[in-house]
């Protein structure tokens, strides 16, 4: 799945963010570390010097048996980076300055987080001093560094950087999201306008653009729109002016073969069945010669009458669309006895324009045709029925088979192309449905006008 500009986008900012957030933690915790070992360091050199001045002091004023707690360590909570511990020379505490310390709870930071604070603190931090008192010894005293407290407070202020720079994050990825949105709408518009070319309609222009990179595409597009424009405008009209001169030199070839070489053939047959009869009394040897130019001639003819059917049906000059149909499938129907063909016309249609006969009569030729040729159907239906919407009257052809069918996006023959030249020549509509497998439907919609009419 390809991802969108916007997508792409917000991830690179994601990934940079998260790099820069990924080095900032490290400088943090780097940073942290110094300060938690200078406080910690401040705070044990402060007390170890009050230590030192209170075990000087006990050594001048202690008399006899010592004090059962003689620093009054309690007084020293407010030490929170250490912790200082008085025990006998057993071994047992004799009081601390955390005896009265709340517990931490649910302040305590991340494992992780502690870890990488507490290995800052060096060992030689840690001090311990025995006592002797007037030569004798009372127990040790140990000032132990303890920076729980001074982690959680870094680890508070962390969560509210994070916090910060979260809201930071998610605000850069919505602006920048918005924004590049903004500057990409023009790309649907863009994007439509192509959709229409591809459609057809070749009178898709695009908007001018604020952006300059985009107001130069919309200048370039719409030139070459209004370039394609013309040039396919220049090839309809002179495929129309070729579809019009072709059907002129049909209609002049067939009239001649109709008005000279037939009055030729119908003279030779008079003659040669006139030789014929009269073979029968007095030319006996001239009979098979005779017959053989009548056969001849009648074939002759009757390959004339073909070549008129296909160049230009007398019929559909003479008594209009209806007729030269029904004798055009008639015919076909004759050649093509393996496929059954099913007809559904009007009961009568109106004497329409010469232009709009030839195309509708030429579109169901070219279609019977190409599956008499190309589809192995057995079965095809043609339909025609007249239509009228918006108060514009349409001739609507229906062709359909139940052949091998084809890709109509790769098989664009000659034959495709001059009827929809043809139908788009009419104003009309040409539409060709077809899969491989699964038969052909060719849909036209030719607008008319009645004979006589303007």
């Amino acid at each position: 799945m390809t991802m969108s500009l916007k997508l792409r986008l917000n991830l690179l900012i994601t990934a940079l963010l998260g790099m820069l957030l990924f080095v900032g933690t490290l400088l943090l915790i780097h940073n942290a570390r110094g300060q938690v070992l200078a406080e910690v360091e401040s705070t044990a050199s402060l007390a170890t010097h009050l230590l030192d001045a209170e075990t000087i002091y006990l050594s001048a004023t202690l008399k006899g048996e010592p004090y059962h707690k003689p620093f009054r360590l309690q007084g020293l909570e407010h030490l929170r980076h250490l912790r200082i511990e008085f025990r006998d020379p057993s071994g047992r505490l004799i009081e601390s300055n955390k005896s009265l310390q709340k517990s931490l709870g649910e302040e305590l930071p991340p494992a992780w987080f502690v870890q990488a604070m507490i290995v800052a603190i060096p060992q030689h931090v840690e001090v311990r001093r025995q006592l002797n008192v007037n030569g004798r010894y009372l127990g040790e005293l140990a000032v132990i560094p303890d920076p729980s407290y001074e982690i959680a407070e870094i680890w508070r202020d962390s969560v509210d950087l994070f916090m910060l720079v979260a809201i930071f994050f998610v605000t850069v990825n919505f602006m920048v999201y918005w924004a590049v949105g903004r500057a990409l709408r023009p790309v649907d518009t863009i994007l439509g306008a192509l959709n229409e070319l591809e459609r057809g309609n070749l009178d898709s222009r695009l908007p001018s653009f604020e952006l300059p990179e985009l107001a130069r595409i919309s200048e370039k597009f719409n030139l070459m729109a209004q370039t394609l424009q013309l040039s396919i405008g220049r090839n309809h009209k002179l495929s129309q002016q070729l579809i019009h001169l072709q059907e002129e030199e049909r209609k002049s070839l067939a009239r001649d073969l109709h008005d000279e070489l037939g009055q030729y053939l119908t003279a030779i047959r008079s003659d040669a069945a006139a030789l014929l009869e009269l073979s029968k009394t007095s030319f006996p040897a001239a009979r098979d010669g005779a017959q053989a130019i009548v056969d001849v001639t009648l074939q002759v003819m009757a390959v004339i009458r073909a070549m008129l059917q296909r160049l230009r049906p007398e019929v559909l000059d003479e008594l209009g669309l209806h007729p030269a149909l029904i004798e055009l499938i008639t015919a076909w129907r004759e050649r093509n006895r393996a496929v059954t063909c099913i007809v559904k016309l009007p009961g009568a249609l109106p004497l329409l324009e010469d232009a709009v006969n030839i195309t509708a009569y030429r579109i169901v030729q070219e279609c019977l045709t190409n599956v008499a040729r190309h589809a192995k159907a057995k079965r095809v239906e043609v339909v025609l029925h007249l239509l009228e919407r918006n108060g514009v009257l349409s001739l609507t052809i229906d062709i359909a088979d139940d052949g091998i069918g084809f890709d109509p996006a790769i098989a664009d023959g000659f034959g495709l192309s001059g009827m929809r030249e043809r139908i788009i020549g009419a104003g009309g509509r040409f539409e060709v449905n077809s899969a491989p497998g699964k038969g052909t439907q060719v849909s036209s919609v030719i607008p008319i006008k009645l004979k006589g009419t303007t």
